[in-house]
């Protein structure tokens, strides 16, 4: 399995393993550790049942079970003391039958677009590091691709082809805090937008319901 190495890494005692996960026909499990705050990132093993031959995904034939024993006995070499815990989409249909093999997994609520913002902060700010062992989640990182602008929705979503390992990352990093950017863009609430439109210049009225007009 391309986490071969990982076992010799010593990690700060401050730093929180987490472990992402991407379930279906394509399994892949990721596993993180990621520094307190100001949060700094190191991808130590990549778990995929599949690999890239030729630019194509081909399946290497693990059964469920034989994956989910490899993912499970190579957390118990660095968190021998924790169950294995794992955040996965959130419409995943494998939590019953992964936590009957030892992976306890959590969907995760943060939306695609806002895992792949907190993911692209850490490479922007060069708060990521990729063990050299690595090998699938560094081909899914290079043929990654992003639409040129807004969808009719407003959304600028990563356009989602071969990439079940680099779901794995988004999901690992983004359990630490919202990217500022997206914290200062942040939508308004209907009240909030309601209050700023029917505001009345040079009046500050309070009430105990709405608050201060």
């Amino acid at each position: 399995m391309r986490g071969l190495g990982f076992e010799h890494v010593r990690i700060p005692p401050d730093w929180t393993m987490i472990c992402g996960a991407d379930t279906g026909a394509y399994m892949s499990a990721l596993f993180v550790a990621i520094s307190p705050d100001p949060y700094e990132a190191m991808v130590l093993a990549e778990y995929p049942n599949y690999r890239y031959v030729g630019g194509e995904i081909e399946l290497l034939g693990y059964p469920l079970a034989e994956w989910s024993w490899m993912v499970r006995e190579a957390w118990k070499t660095i968190q021998p003391d924790r169950r294995l815990h794992a955040w996965c989409d959130w419409n995943s249909q494998f939590v019953s039958e992964l936590s009957h093999q030892g992976i306890a997994l959590h969907r995760n609520a943060k939306k695609a677009e806002l895992r792949t913002e907190i993911s692209r902060e850490y490479f922007q700010h060069d708060k990521i590091r990729l063990a050299p062992w690595l090998d699938v989640l560094p081909y899914e990182l290079e043929n990654a691709k992003w639409p040129e602008d807004v969808n009719a929705s407003g959304d600028y979503k990563r356009v989602k082809e071969s990439d079940h390992t680099l779901d794995c990352l988004e999901h690992a990093l983004s359990r630490r805090p919202r990217s500022k950017r997206l914290r200062e863009t942040k939508q308004k609430t209907f009240i909030e937008s309601f209050l700023e439109r029917h505001r009345r210049p040079g009046v500050a009225r309070h009430d105990v319901h709405l608050g201060r007009l």
